[in-house]
Parts: C-alpha cells; structure tokens; sequence
C-alpha cells in the first residue's frame, strides 16, 4: 500500500476510535512509525487529512445515493438500502460524532456537508414517492416533507444519541438498531398490509439483536 493511503487508513482508524481531536499529526506519523516529515511531504497536516478523507467519504456516499433511482420498491429493497447508507457513514464515523465542531472549524467542509444532506434529503423523498407509487406506502402528500425530516433526524444523529446514551452499541448493533429504528417511522403508511410487514421487521430485529 502507497504510503498517503495508509496514512489516510490509520488516520481514518484513529479518528474514529479515538477521537479526531484528540490526534496530532505526530501521533498519525507515530502510529504510522515514520517520521513527520515524510507524512508532511504527503500531507499539509491534520486539516489536509481530514480534507481528504471527507472527500472519500463524499465520493462514495454520492454514488450509494444516485445508486437508489429506481431500485427500491419495497420494504425489503429499503432496509437493505438503509443498511448500505449507515454502513458507509459509520465506516467514517468521526465525521458525524463531532460534527457541529467540524463544520465550525471547517467552513469550505460544511458547505460541501449541506450539499451532501441536500442531496440525502432529495435520495429519501425519491425512495418515499416510489414506494409510494409501488402501493407500499400510503402516504399523503402533505406528510412527505414531515416523515423525511425525521428520517433524516434519525440517520444523522443516530451515532451522537448513541454516544451519550447509557449504554453503547458496537458497530453492527447500532446500524442494525437504527434501520430498525427508520423502518419503524414508516409503519404508519404500510396500510393494510403494515401489520404483517411490522410482524416480519420486529421478528427479524430480535433474531439478528438476540
């Protein structure tokens, strides 16, 4: 592996375990066993790190996004597709965890992070119209704008209201807690066969949570 990837891997592995505030560009370059010199020829820094690895997370989480046109028509289709979203921003977690300071501290970052959320938000009501139009849900209209915005509460929050809870969940639990959690906001509009669809989510929850 080139050396910038890995520094952009350890520092990635650090952030998230750790914390992003609490390393230095000499931890990174010590975690890495080289010195800071070589890390500086590759990176300007923390904030250069940092810059990039939101960059990779952007790339690839805009590609998950436009990936979903056409291709979730049912329950089924949804919670895997939130399953591939979650995944992808707990693999760079740090980002969520502290992300009002990060935005505070980089403005050119939290512009292109609205542009990312503008785009979810777009991605979430695209998937709520053909689920509708598939008779999967039964939505009106003028409750579209209010069910999107708590599902964008839940997938953007999930990992900060983890954080501060009384208890922990690793990685695969949480994701699994939290699709479970979106899926819930949409029962109401299952109609008549949401009873039997809740009835296949909840013993699917309990049989992956047990």
């Amino acid at each position: 592996m080139k050396t910038r990837d890995r520094i952009l891997q350890v520092s990635l592995l650090l952030f998230n375990e750790e914390g992003e505030a609490q390393q230095t560009a000499v931890d990174i370059s010590n975690a890495l066993e080289i010195s800071p010199g070589n890390l500086y020829y590759h990176f300007k820094g923390k904030d250069a790190i940092i810059r990039a690895l939101y960059s990779a997370f952007e790339d690839e989480m805009r590609i998950i996004l436009r990936g979903s046109k056409g291709g979730v028509t049912s329950i089924e289709d949804n919670w895997v597709y939130l399953y591939i979203i979650l995944e992808e921003i707990y693999d760079f977690r740090f980002f969520y965890r502290d992300l009002g300071v990060l935005l505070d501290r980089y403005p050119d970052l939290s512009v292109k992070f609205r542009a990312l959320v503008a785009e979810k938000r777009r991605t979430i009501t695209r998937v709520l119209h053909d689920l509708s139009q598939s008779d999967v849900l039964q939505l009106d209209p003028r409750l579209e704008t209010a069910l999107t915005d708590q599902i964008m509460m839940s997938m953007t929050f999930w990992l900060a209201n983890d954080a501060i809870g009384s208890a922990t969940h690793d990685g695969p639990a949480l994701i699994h807690k939290t699709v479970f959690q979106v899926m819930c906001l949409m029962v109401p509009y299952m109609g008549a066969a949401g009873f039997d669809t809740l009835t296949r989510m909840i013993d699917h929850y309990e049989t992956v949570s047990g």
